[in-house]
């Protein structure tokens, strides 16, 4: 690979797995990006994404998750391996269609082959920071731009276990739960985006899911210490606790008992919006603007 590619170059492969949204979204890219592969329904993300790069013909290449639409202009970008170190990850940003978040989280990825294959990660991990998410333990290049958008609210489930899975990870440090009276010392960042995620959404179709998944995720890593119990990055265990453990009926006093708990018991930022505020929120969030492909989140 020489040391610039178009994007358009480049082998995607669509990765999904019981999204609700997997074949509306899949229809999409294939419209936007006839080329596309796809791997379906295999359990894991580390084996997922193994099975990805075996599909992929170039040495580099972009997954897009099932719960994801990707913005065409995305296409017309071209990498310069001057500028960011190809063997690493390269995760653009997303935004959320529930709460209105740009970060990295369902965002679109690019891969090195050779480093996807020798990953262990989640399901296949040695280390409790690789069992969570990949970020931690494979290099990373967390890019500024955002190119997609994570649909993560086709079902009340599937938006649960979003918001789950993130009230997890921004409750840790490198993949160990932040003990409670340490909550304070969180990374800032990592409570804006938590606390946003336990807050707004109740305008949105299933919203209410988003935020409730969230801060039960927060709650049993930080407070009740439960999440040995379960592994977020097992999907089908993920969406078996929904059943369990969620009532519909009674799901705005849920909210209520475990924003009341965050806040008495770790003085978390949260608020109680409904449809009017959430709107409101998301209308005055500071709008995003790209800049170069390859420019770093931070700097």
């Amino acid at each position: 690979m020489g040391d610039i590619i178009r994007i358009g170059d480049l082998d995607f492969v669509y990765i999904s797995y019981a999204e609700p949204n997997k074949e509306q979204n899949w229809a999409d890219l294939k419209n936007k990006v006839p080329w596309a592969k796809r791997v379906d329904g295999v359990k894991g993300f580390d084996s997922a994404h193994k099975a990805a790069a075996e599909l992929a013909d170039t040495d580099f290449f972009i997954s897009v998750d099932g719960d994801n639409v990707i913005d065409e202009t995305f296409l017309l970008q071209t990498l310069d391996w001057s500028k960011t170190n190809k063997k690493a990850v390269h995760r653009w940003r997303a935004k959320n269609n529930v709460n209105g978040l740009v970060y990295g989280n369902g965002g679109l990825v690019g891969w090195s082959k050779d480093t996807c294959l020798q990953m262990k990660t989640h399901e296949n991990a040695v280390t409790d920071e690789n069992r969570l998410d990949f970020c931690w333990g494979v290099p990373h290049e967390n890019l500024h731009n955002c190119y997609s958008t994570t649909v993560i609210n086709t079902s009340p489930r599937q938006a649960f276990v979003a918001g789950y899975r993130e009230g997890v990870k921004m409750s840790t440090e490198k993949g160990k739960p932040i003990p409670p009276r340490e909550f304070h010392k969180i990374w800032p960042t990592n409570l804006r985006i938590l606390s946003t995620w336990c807050t707004v959404g109740a305008d949105v179709d299933n919203g209410k899911y988003a935020m409730l998944g969230a801060r039960m995720g927060s709650y049993y890593t930080v407070v009740d210490c439960q999440n040995e119990k379960f592994d977020i990055s097992d999907l089908d265990q993920l969406a078996e606790h929904f059943s369990d453990m969620v009532r519909p009926n009674n799901i705005d006093s849920e909210l209520e008992m475990f924003g009341n708990s965050l806040r008495q018991q770790l003085d978390m930022p949260i608020a109680e919006f409904e449809q009017a505020a959430s709107r409101f929120y998301r209308f005055v969030m500071p709008q995003h603007r790209n800049r170069g492909v390859q420019d770093r989140e931070y700097k």
